[in-house]
This record gives structure tokens, sequence and C-alpha cells, in this order.
């Protein structure tokens, strides 16, 4: 049993840090919850998010830098790229420069089952635009961009602080 001075009361949740935390957290949940409800049939979060980051980003990335972009482990990688390719989402080729190397390509499927998600998720993606200005967004992308780099620096997981290109 915790003590009453570890217990998480009022004056805990009143910690600005504590706050900042468990709104990201929320946000996360409720941006995973709706995303997920747009997903076909068979595909995860996780495969999403990695055809959605070749959307943004281009591919041609090899599976460990994958896996350090998107902050997992080289395994958690190499077995979400299985399920992709099995799907017909991504091609896990020979690199031309270092054949001990692979790179992974999009296929024409997962542009097009990335493209229908987003069309899918249109209502919510503009419902959000119109719910906040871009000016409130720039507002608050300095303070979330510091703070994941400052996450990252401290992190034993070692993952880069910087953004992609």
């Amino acid at each position: 049993m915790l003590t009453p001075d570890l217990r998480n009361g009022p004056a805990a949740q009143a910690h600005p840090y504590v706050q900042v935390f468990t709104e990201i957290g929320a946000i996360e949940h409720y941006l995973r919850a709706a995303v997920t409800r747009h997903l076909p049939e068979g595909m995860t979060h996780a495969q999403f998010e990695l055809l959605q980051w070749f959307m943004r980003y281009g591919d041609g990335q090899t599976p460990a830098e994958l896996a350090r972009m998107m902050l997992m482990t080289k395994g958690a990688i190499t077995n979400l790229l299985q399920k992709l390719e099995k799907m017909g989402f991504v091609a896990v080729l020979a690199d031309c420069d270092d054949r001990r190397k692979k790179r992974v390509k999009i296929t024409r499927a997962g542009l097009e089952v990335s493209s229908a998600i987003m069309k899918d998720m249109k209502a919510k993606t503009e419902a959000l635009r119109e719910g906040f200005t871009d000016d409130e967004f720039r507002a608050v992308t300095p303070f979330l961009r510091a703070l994941r780099i400052f996450l990252s620096e401290i992190s034993e997981l070692g993952a880069p602080a910087a953004t992609p290109r």
C-alpha cells in the first residue's frame, strides 16, 4: 500500500509537468482510436504509421534506419515489415550499392491504401483544422519539439532527437 504522500492526489496532479504528460497521453489515445476506426481489416495502427511515414518523408530507408526513426526495436520493425510485405504494401529489396543491406519501398497498393484511409478520415481532419488555427499549432510546436528532444536525449532508448529530413 502506498503511503499517503506517494498517492496521486490533487497536489501531485497540480504539477504542470504531470498535466502536460496527462494531456499528451490523452491526445495520443484519442488520435490512435480515431485512426484505428478507419483502418482496413487486419491493419494495425503501427502499420498505418509506417505507411504514413513513407507518405510524408519518402521511402528507401533500411530497416535499421526505420527502426530508429519510428522509435522501435529492429525486431519489431522486421515483424512490421514482414506483415506489410505479405499484405503487398511494401517491398523489402536488396540495396543496389551494398547487397548486405535491404531497402524498404512503399508499393502502389501501399500508396493506395494509405491515401484511402486519409480520404476516409477527411471529415475528422477538416474538423481538426477548423477547430484550431495554424497559429495555435505553430505556438505549441516549439515546446513539444523541445520536450521530445529532451526526452530523447535522456532516454535509455538512444533514439534520435532530430526530426527526419
